[in-house]
């Protein structure tokens, strides 16, 4: 949580300073445990919480909807008392519970409403459904969805996600990304996509 407004501005410029087109709606809260990768939108607002030891990553040029929520820690049950506040004026044992920290892999698309518990991994290319509490991870180039978040799809065949990953277009500069136009533009469902992806980048691989 933030005590001023400065303290929350520092930390957003402190996120956004080693990469260019980073976008976190106004109203977000994150802490100094995030980190948050070149070309992601977070186009709502949104609660991303780390804590040390167990950080939240998202990768590169992930789209996120509005009120994601991403916690790296949780409350014990353990005990008679699940507040915060009253163990520590008590003097009791922390309720601090955690699975570890949270990894968000690139170019993910996050729903609205969204909700991703500590110790949770979400591949590469994956997609979340609206309104979903994720607990378990999520496969690359998957679609889940629900509560809790349940496998519905894979996107692609395991040939183009084979190319995928070999490829890892996020990982390519603004100019490769920007002369590379006619492979952001294949269909890959398309049952020729795995040559018109070699055709687009002129036998690349």
């Amino acid at each position: 949580m933030y005590n001023t407004l400065k303290e929350f501005i520092l930390n957003i410029l402190r996120i956004m300073k080693p990469y260019k087109g980073i976008y976190i709606a106004r109203g977000s809260k994150l802490n100094k445990y995030v980190k948050v990768g070149k070309g992601t939108r977070i186009n709502g607002p949104c609660f991303i919480m780390g804590v040390q030891g167990n950080c939240v990553e998202i990768g590169n040029y992930c789209a996120i909807g509005h009120n994601l929520r991403v916690r790296s820690r949780n409350h014990s049950m353990n005990y008679a008392n699940v507040q915060d506040k009253l163990q520590k004026e008590i003097g009791a044992k922390s309720l601090d519970d955690t699975k570890g920290g949270v990894s968000i892999g690139n170019a993910v698309w996050i729903g609205d409403n969204v909700t991703i518990l500590s110790g949770v991994n979400v591949g590469d290319g994956a997609v979340i459904g609206a309104g979903s509490v994720v607990t378990k991870n999520v496969k690359s180039y998957s679609v889940v969805a629900g509560v809790p978040a349940k496998f519905i799809k894979m996107r692609f065949t395991d040939e183009i996600i084979e190319i995928l990953n070999r490829i890892k277009w996020w990982s390519w500069s603004e100019h490769e990304i920007q002369s590379r136009v006619d492979f952001f533009n294949i269909d890959l469902t398309h049952k020729n996509a795995s040559s018109k992806i070699l055709e687009s980048l002129r036998n690349e691989l």
